[in-house]
């Protein structure tokens, strides 16, 4: 009986452990280079946005980086996740478009994009940031 208790416990802290590290101690990763590229496309499709890195707490099997464009004079981000490749980046892309508070997800490549708490009244600009996204190629 104790050794049950000792095992379920010690999976209980093995699983804490892994979340808390991936949730608030992992350090952030840095903007990639296609996060960068992805911002200059945008800037040369006439969206001005600045980039900037955030935290995520997905594992760097799923997700390498993940990022976030400001648009200027607008209120809400554009979320990018850079995967490890386009099959990851599917079906990363997959668990993401049945959450409720992001609209809009779509994959180009390794990216995977959605629009946190766009909703009512955003359509023209998620019409620009679809199209912006989904012309932008990567590969020179």
């Amino acid at each position: 009986m104790r050794l049950t208790v000792a095992l379920v416990l010690a999976g209980v802290l093995l699983f804490a452990g892994e979340w808390i590290y991936r949730g608030f101690l992992r350090p952030i990763d840095p903007l990639t280079p296609d996060v960068l590229a992805l911002a200059d496309h945008f800037r040369r499709s006439g969206i001005d946005v600045r980039p900037y890195a955030v935290r995520n707490g997905f594992r760097h099997s799923v997700v390498i980086a993940a990022a976030a464009f400001e648009i200027k004079g607008y209120p809400l981000p554009v979320s990018i996740d850079v995967c490890p490749n386009a099959v990851v980046a599917a079906s990363h892309l997959a668990s993401v478009a049945v959450s409720p508070s992001l609209m809009g997800p779509m994959q180009n490549g390794r990216l995977v994009m959605n629009l946190p708490m766009w909703g009512g009244g955003t359509a023209e600009m998620a019409r620009k940031v679809h199209d912006a996204f989904s012309s932008f190629n990567d590969r020179p």
